[in-house]
């Protein structure tokens, strides 16, 4: 693929307040979307992301997408030239930001704003930046977190309490009765409009959630039972079942 490096990546980069929104807009670009501090959550049309510390979001061009500030947030973003993104993928997904990548995106979004040295010539070094970028975006592990966001008003309005109060888990039996169904259509409405069963779609909301909590420096104890568990064994358990690692190793 023969690929212009001088325009392979652009930086961009920006501050926010708690709760600071970034109303629907898409980018020609590719986007490696990154908060070098703080916690941010997405919304594209499928799903709804967390985007903790130490993560990023890799949304393809033309994608509509919001952004709420979790809290502070420092935002140093790469947009990826439509053609070169290709070979990553068409579908939004949550990579672990490494130590390098996080120093090339701050670096990346700085270089326009530093003095011309005596030594490497700046367009060289821009160009280095866009490369290593793109390199380390193409290896970095992904993780298998996604929050898919239902169209139906009534699963929204459950989906939308459950996020603001994770450690109220009523069953589907509680929340049948609220929407007025019965459990099984309740179960049934959940799978087809997320794809996920209503228990897979919590665990992966505590994921995300949890991933957060650990970049801000919470206790694993604390997390739990912020989740609604009632012991830190069982939470642990869980999030090694679907991420590989203890929350712990997180923690590293």
């Amino acid at each position: 693929m023969n690929i212009d490096h001088s325009e392979l990546i652009i930086g961009q980069s920006s501050e926010h307040i708690y709760k600071d929104i970034t109303y629907p807009h898409a980018h020609l670009r590719a986007q490696l979307l990154y908060a070098s501090i703080g916690t941010i959550q997405v919304y594209t049309p499928q799903q709804m992301w967390i985007v903790p510390p130490k993560c990023a979001l890799w949304i393809p061009a033309r994608i509509e997408h919001s952004v709420i500030a979790l809290s502070y947030v420092k935002m140093n973003t790469a947009l990826i030239e439509e053609k070169a993104a290709r070979v990553m993928s068409q579908h939004c997904f949550i990579i672990r930001v490494g130590n390098l990548l996080h120093e090339l995106l701050i670096r990346l979004n700085e270089t326009h704003h530093l003095p011309i040295s005596s030594g490497i010539n700046s367009d060289e070094l821009f160009r280095a930046l866009q490369v290593l970028i793109f390199e380390e975006i193409h290896k970095a592990n992904l993780l298998p977190i996604q929050i898919p966001w239902p169209k139906d008003a009534r699963l929204l309005k459950i989906c939308q309490a459950l996020f603001d109060t994770p450690n109220d888990l009523k069953d589907l039996n509680a929340w049948a009765d609220e929407i007025s169904t019965s459990p099984r259509t309740l179960m049934r409405m959940f799978q087809k409009d997320t794809g996920l069963s209503y228990r897979s779609w919590i665990q992966q909301l505590h994921i995300a959630l949890a991933l957060s909590k650990i970049g801000h420096g919470e206790a694993i104890s604390s997390i739990a039972t912020s989740l609604g568990y009632t012991n830190a064994s069982a939470f642990s358990a869980m999030f090694k079942r679907h991420l590989g690692k203890t929350p712990q190793q997180f923690k590293g």
